[in-house]
């Protein structure tokens, strides 16, 4: 207790406040944001109606990419002015305390502040929840759900202090003899060439699975292994390259002309190249998530329910209503006389079962009016919305009617002869989906019981189907939940990426400023030897910006590579490189931004005090 209540005094003394106050301030933020996460969570574990074997998976994978910038905001402050904590600890050691001792100080330095802001955020989350129902950032508004479990809201309590302490007590020399050899301490050693064989590994297996062409279902296991071993050893190696980067970066400017702000930049680079990486590591595994996070979402964006769902709520809403021969007069009659609908085309089905293959009977006025996008109509010819290679276009095929239960009623026999369509479209007449369009004039006339599937078409929106079925009619399905899934998953990505950065620059702001107010016996040299404050400001903002930028950058390229990886084992291709570039020069702007805000303490105005403190 003794150890601690030294700990406690000592971060409460007026050399200490400031850092106790951003390490508190840093807690309250770390913990009111995951506890927000969490309440997200549980909220979508508890209310999601698709995908619900895959959503407790979904929702670790985003806690987890949250809290590890969290995470390393709360150790980044934890270790400010880490040299003169640690100068401080290894003096308790050489005065008698026991190295257990030593750490218990440690331990009530920081475990105090991070305990008290932790309980204020804690307090925070519960005050700002009732503002935050009703709201709807990612798809259905939150909800009474909307709420961190109890085992949620320990391990936040638990786990935010217990980091801070870690980080500050862990580091810090305990031995006598590293006390007395502080000052004897190395420069550090260049990062190894080795740290580039990790990437070189993934993106070679990436090359190899994006070689291997689109696969349907038979992926095979080696094929997997290759899939996810690359975007793993992707990630690792875009960690341990940056400091690699960085030199090498420096050793091709060094021996150029520069000036001062310049040459001083690049000589601190140069000597710590890892410094400003191991602040943004978080950073940059948040950025390399949400980029290959969002190439992934493209794989369920390219599905057919998705699409049809998209284009209801986006261009115009498109329900197939299915009926037979003796009602669709009076079933069209009545589409036409309802509210928000716009047209109304019928479309007779026949289908062959052999070749497993749809024909709607239509002609040229009808299916520009269904689908206008559909060109090379041609009365009187039967026309293929697909490739047909492969089908006897020359036989007799059987064609038969069926009415909306699929039951036979009556066959015909038509010749498949086939015309030059310049857009075939498969799709083209969703929600009805068909093969082959069959003029009239070569069908008999139909049967009573003859399968209908009519086109609806109406403004955009969610409601004409759900309409449509509380009035009578027999609809398509027509459920959002895989649209509803998609666009929340969009929304998480962006959220989470917009959390992700902030919290990021935000850690990284913070331990720059402190490495620039750390420099001060540097700083007060420079000056001394005539420097101006403006060349050592643009130095701290140059240090800072080059592994921000290069960091940034490469972070979201490799995102991009794993996320266009995952895409070829897929036929998608689609591919948002434009939402890849904006989410990269937003960081690359955040980060200059950040160098900017550290030239402000980089170089305070020399006075008498000054001179003599360092």
């Amino acid at each position: 207790m003794t150890s601690l209540l030294l700990g406690l005094r000592l971060s409460v003394t007026p050399a200490a406040r400031l850092r106790t106050a951003l390490l508190a301030l840093a807690a309250a933020t770390g913990s009111t944001i995951l506890l927000v996460t969490f309440a997200a969570g549980h909220h979508q574990l508890v209310t999601a109606t698709s995908y619900q074997a895959e959503m407790p998976r979904l929702v670790l994978v985003i806690v987890t990419v949250v809290a590890l910038p969290c995470t390393v905001l709360v150790a980044t402050v934890a270790r400010l002015s880490a040299s003169v904590r640690d100068r401080r600890l290894a003096n308790l050691r050489l005065i008698g305390l026991s190295p257990n001792q030593t750490r218990l100080v440690g331990t009530g330095e920081a475990g105090g502040a991070a305990v008290v802001g932790t309980l204020l955020g804690w307090g925070l989350f519960w005050l700002v929840r009732p503002l935050l129902l009703g709201h709807s950032p990612a798809g259905a508004a939150w909800g009474d759900f909307f709420a961190p479990t109890v085992r949620d809201q320990v391990l936040v309590v638990v786990g935010v202090p217990a980091v801070a302490i870690l980080a500050s007590v862990l580091p810090a020399r305990s031995s006598v003899g590293d006390a007395l050899a502080r000052s004897r301490r190395a420069d550090r050693r260049p990062p190894g060439w080795w740290r580039l064989l990790p990437l070189a590994v993934g993106g070679a297996l990436c090359l190899v699975v994006v070689a291997s062409g689109p696969h349907d279902d038979d992926i095979s296991d080696g094929l997997t292994a290759a899939l996810f071993g690359g975007i793993v050893l992707t990630a690792v190696g875009m960690l341990l390259v940056l400091p690699v980067l960085v030199r090498l970066l420096t050793r091709l400017t060094s021996g150029r002309a520069l000036g001062p702000a310049q040459r001083i930049a690049v000589r601190r680079l140069e000597a710590q190249p890892a410094g400003v990486a191991r602040i943004i590591g978080a950073l940059l595994i948040g950025l390399f998530l949400a980029t290959g996070a969002r190439f992934v979402l493209v794989a369920f964006e390219s599905t057919d329910e998705y699409a049809q769902a998209a284009r209801n709520h986006d261009v115009e809403q498109r329900v197939e209503v299915v009926t037979n021969e003796r009602h669709v007069d009076t079933v069209l009659a009545g589409l036409m006389r309802t509210d928000g609908v716009s047209g109304a085309v019928d479309l007779p089905m026949l289908h062959n079962n052999r070749l497993g293959m749809e024909a709607v009977v239509a002609t040229c006025a009808q299916l520009a009016a269904a689908a206008p996008e559909i060109t090379g109509c041609r009365d009187g010819e039967p026309m293929w919305l697909h490739d047909h290679s492969g089908i006897d276009e020359t036989g007799t095929v059987a064609w038969r009617t069926g009415d909306v239960h699929g039951r036979r009623v009556a066959t015909t026999d038509l010749a498949l002869v086939s015309t030059s369509v310049e857009q075939p479209s498969y799709d083209a007449l969703s929600p009805v989906y068909a093969d082959v369009i069959i003029p009239p004039t070569m069908v008999a006339p139909l049967p009573p019981d003859a399968w209908h599937s009519v086109l609806v078409v109406g403004p955009p929106g969610p409601d004409l189907a759900s309409r449509l079925a509380d009035l009578g009619y027999a609809p398509s399905y027509f459920g959002t939940e895989d649209y509803e899934f998609v666009a929340t998953m969009r929304s998480v990505i962006w959220i989470v990426a917009g959390v992700v950065l902030g919290v990021g620059l935000l850690a990284l702001t913070v331990s720059a400023i402190d490495r620039a107010v750390q420099r001060r016996k540097e700083v007060v040299a420079l000056q001394l030897v005539g420097l101006g404050r403006g060349v050592i400001r643009r130095a701290q903002a140059l240090e800072t910006a080059v592994p921000v930028t290069v960091g940034a950058v490469l972070a979201v390229g490799l995102g991009s590579l794993a996320g266009a990886t995952y895409l070829s084992v897929d036929d998608s291709t689609t591919i948002p490189w434009a939402q890849s570039l904006v989410l990269a020069a937003v960081a690359v702007v955040g980060g200059l931004g950040v160098a900017a805000v550290t030239m402000v303490a980089a170089a305070p105005r020399l006075r008498a005090e000054e001179i003599r403190a360092e």
